[in-house]
């Protein structure tokens, strides 16, 4: 699923094939408004200069991720914010959803040129065909025990995945409310240490991924090993409360098997095409690496020639996810 701000940032990338010699492509642009007389902000700015340095094209694009066409309102309302932009030559509108009749009538009177995001089940050059998608490979605790460690508890105790958790001043901990998120923490740690030394390391280089015996997993699976990983996690300031003291949790100990899996990934195909002519403005094929924090891989494509653009790793920034702002694409 194409959230937004994906969207925004791969039409960037698509203006950038398709003007390949621009000397500026910025996503979160802020270009002056002669009516408002101040900055606004246009999601696609391409800067073209001639070989003097001089420009000969200001181009200004608005990106809409939307379910469905945008009507005659939306599209008037862009048209109304390009007129306001004097150093804009070039105006265009890209939307996911298409645009309805009277909307397209309305642009084509105001010189905004239109682009729709098609699905594109045959990619230009068989890319699909050409190319294997997976995600990144992650190393995983599989069956496994997780023993807490605390000096000052006096006497046994047991906890469960609700137990809550506590500061050194008997408050409530935010971060790490309970012993299900703790576990999580402790767990993503681990596997993050484990995963750069031995044995990990030369497990990653030499064995094959296979799929799972599992029905429709979307997981290929490397062999398991047993392990044992002793962990210091006095920095993390929990407290369990037993029998009405606070204790601290310094350290755990994780015993059961790693293993490394990587998601399978099925790519979406998309095209960008002229509303009016139907001619493609570029084409990208996009995957979702799966992994949860929004990695993607990108391909870019064209009709016009034989060259792909590719962008294996695609990550947006944590202050990009719900809004781009003066983004360059490089």
């Amino acid at each position: 699923m194409l959230t937004p701000m994906m969207v925004q940032y791969l039409v960037g990338l698509c203006c950038w094939k398709h003007d390949p010699d621009a000397v500026d492509i910025i996503l979160g642009d802020m270009v002056y408004d002669s009516a408002s007389e101040s900055e606004r902000d246009v999601d696609v700015t391409i800067t073209i200069k001639d070989k003097n340095g001089t420009i000969e094209a200001f181009k200004a694009a608005e990106v809409k991720a939307e379910s469905k066409p945008l009507d005659v309102a939306k599209v008037e309302q862009l048209c109304k914010k390009f007129e306001d932009l004097p150093e804009v030559t070039h105006k265009s509108i890209f939307s996911c959803s298409g645009y309805t009749n009277a909307a397209m009538k309305k642009a084509k009177k105001n010189a905004v040129d239109l682009y729709t995001m098609m699905p594109c089940d045959k990619p230009v050059g068989k890319v699909g065909e050409m190319l294997t998608f997976h995600g990144s490979a992650l190393l995983f605790w599989e069956n496994y025990q997780i023993n807490l460690i605390v000096p000052n508890a006096l006497t046994p105790f047991i906890v469960q995945p609700n137990t809550e958790l506590f500061t050194h001043s008997g408050k409530k901990h935010k971060s790490i409310p309970n012993i299900s998120v703790f576990n999580n923490n402790v767990l993503m740690k681990s596997t993050e240490i484990l995963c750069t030394l031995e044995p990990a390391l030369t497990v990653f280089k030499t064995f094959a991924y296979e799929p799972t015996i599992l029905i429709n997993d979307d997981y290929l699976v490397g062999p398991m090993w047993p392990h044992t990983h002793t962990l210091d996690v006095a920095s993390y300031e929990v407290y369990l409360k037993l029998n009405g003291e606070l204790c601290r949790i310094d350290s755990v100990t994780v015993t059961g098997n790693l293993q490394f899996k990587k998601r399978k990934v099925n790519p979406e195909f998309y095209v960008l095409r002229n509303a009016f002519s139907q001619e493609v403005f570029a084409g990208i094929t996009i995957a979702d690496y799966g992994v949860g924090d929004g990695r993607m891989c990108a391909i870019t494509y064209s009709e016009t020639d034989s060259e792909l653009g590719i962008h294996p790793s695609i990550l947006l920034a944590e202050k990009h996810r719900k809004k781009i702002h003066e983004l360059k694409i490089k």
